[in-house]
Parts: C-alpha cells; structure tokens; sequence
C-alpha cells in the first residue's frame, strides 16, 4: 500500500532525504522519481524492512531559468545559489 501526498504539501527538492517509515521508522530507500507534472517530480520511496512504500512530490525548478544563471552568464562568474 502506499500513501501520497498532495501537490498543496509539495516540499522543495532540497529538503527531500530518506524519510523513516511511516509503519517500522526504519530509513527508507528512493526507488523511482518519476515526472508528475512540469517543475514536480513524484519520488517514490521503499522500505527495506517491511516492504512499505511512500511517495512524496517534489517540486523542483529549471536550473537554465533561474535569475543567478542569467547574471551568471553576463559575466558574473560567481556559481548560481
């Protein structure tokens, strides 16, 4: 059985770990990220004690679109944040 959350609790790329399972709390382990929607990944996550699963999505955004890549690119070399 696996559990889903909503795009409302949609939690950034970065934040996402290995969350503990629900059920055991034993560390849980990323088994597929597949493509929900545009800038939204659904992460699927399998536990490897009591074979439970949690998918979480994960928004993310276009690296070649973000603002520091723009100044970056006219010549402020500083790596994007």
């Amino acid at each position: 059985m696996s559990q889903s959350q909503h795009l409302s609790s949609v939690v950034p790329f970065a934040a996402i770990g290995r969350p503990a399972c629900p059920k055991c709390k034993a560390p849980m382990m990323l088994v597929s990220i597949e493509p929900a929607q545009a800038g939204v990944d659904l992460h699927t996550f399998e536990c490897a004690v009591c074979n439970s699963e949690l998918e979480i999505l994960a928004a993310y955004e276009d690296p070649m679109k973000s603002r520091a890549l723009g100044r970056w690119l006219q010549g402020d070399l500083h790596p994007p944040k």
